[in-house]
């Protein structure tokens, strides 16, 4: 398996960005006040954030790179994947690095209502466990805008998340999870606008694994996850064929249930409990558009809490609306 660096990663979106700053010299031109959505032009709601689920139902082709670096405690609530079916006395995994290409594929009924689905493919780089690559866990379901205005959006998301991926070696949960979600945009002026979210991850039974005494039973280690997010974006460049729009989104997940496994003095596993565990980070990020056609995000994300997924993330997307 190859891994990018985090150096390789930097070059790349030091390159993209360089790309899409002189494509965006190239391509602004003057616009009137009704084409570019100035002052008293129309403007149609547009989700841009990169983190937070968008609320707008619609008609798009996504392709997603993500890089995370350092998830210390990787089987907390067993929500990135299974608990590791190791023995008493085994050391624990302190620190994984993973890197997920993702394909996406959005189709709207209406204006209101869209059906989605999702395949990943995850590549793993643990510290104590193997390196893996393959199939991680699909997903599906469906957006329903129940308010649909000019300026304001508020849908009802159900994802449902199926185990394709093979979690005895990272790549999955190895259960069932379902995720109701609200999901909200709202345009504050002509060029800024909020978006957020609501979701809560609802693990379906528990993943059995063979622990010592323990064959073949549960760990009890799924948690129930809420997860919430807050972002703003403002079209900084916008003209009828460009447009520019920096990105800030503060995302956060909070444990209800389940346990994690950490590492001891000695390394080896010790089985905690995750309730109450709070997660919060800062993700930041420019999406540059061509309307009509499709657009390009480039985030970065890092953790503000000592309970974390990842310490770092860098995201990169190609989005095709039709």
């Amino acid at each position: 398996m190859i891994l990018v660096p985090r150096t390789r990663c930097w070059l790349f979106l030091s390159a993209l960005a360089i790309w899409a700053g002189a494509a965006a010299t190239s391509q602004a031109q003057p616009a009137s006040t009704a084409e570019s959505g100035g002052e008293g032009g129309p403007v149609i709601a547009d989700s841009t954030v990169g983190y937070i689920d968008g609320a707008i139902p619609g008609n798009q082709l996504r392709l997603r790179f993500d890089a995370g670096y350092n998830n210390n405690v990787p089987s907390r609530g067993a929500f990135f994947y299974q608990r590791s079916p190791e023995a008493p006395g085994d050391r624990a995994e302190k620190s994984v690095d993973y890197q997920e290409l993702s394909a996406y594929l959005e189709l709207a009924l209406n204006e209101r209502f869209s059906i989605f689905g999702e395949v990943p493919v995850r590549f793993i780089n643990p510290q104590v466990d193997e390196n893996a690559r393959g199939l991680g866990d699909a997903n599906f379901g469906f957006k329903w805008a129940f308010l649909f205005e000019k300026d304001t959006v508020v849908s009802f998301q159900l994802r449902t998340y199926v185990p394709t991926g093979n979690g005895t070696v990272g790549l999955g949960t190895s259960h069932v999870s379902v995720e109701p979600a609200l999901l909200g945009y709202r345009r504050l002026t002509e060029r800024l606008s909020a978006e957020g979210e609501l979701r809560l991850w609802v693990p379906i039974g528990d993943t059995p694994f063979v622990n010592g005494s323990i064959s073949g039973g549960s760990a009890n280690f799924d948690s129930t996850v809420i997860r919430y997010g807050l972002g703003l974006h403002y079209d900084v460049v916008r003209t009828p064929r460009f447009v520019v729009s920096p990105v800030a989104e503060v995302v956060g997940w909070t444990f209800l249930d389940g346990k994690k496994t950490v590492a001891g003095p000695d390394g080896t596993g010790i089985d905690l409990s995750a309730s109450g565990d709070t997660i919060v980070n800062l993700k930041l990020g420019t999406r540059f558009k061509v309307p009509d056609v499709g657009d390009l995000y480039i985030g970065y994300g890092r953790a503000l809490t000592g309970e974390r997924m990842y310490q770092d993330i860098v995201r990169v997307e190609l989005r095709w609306t039709f």
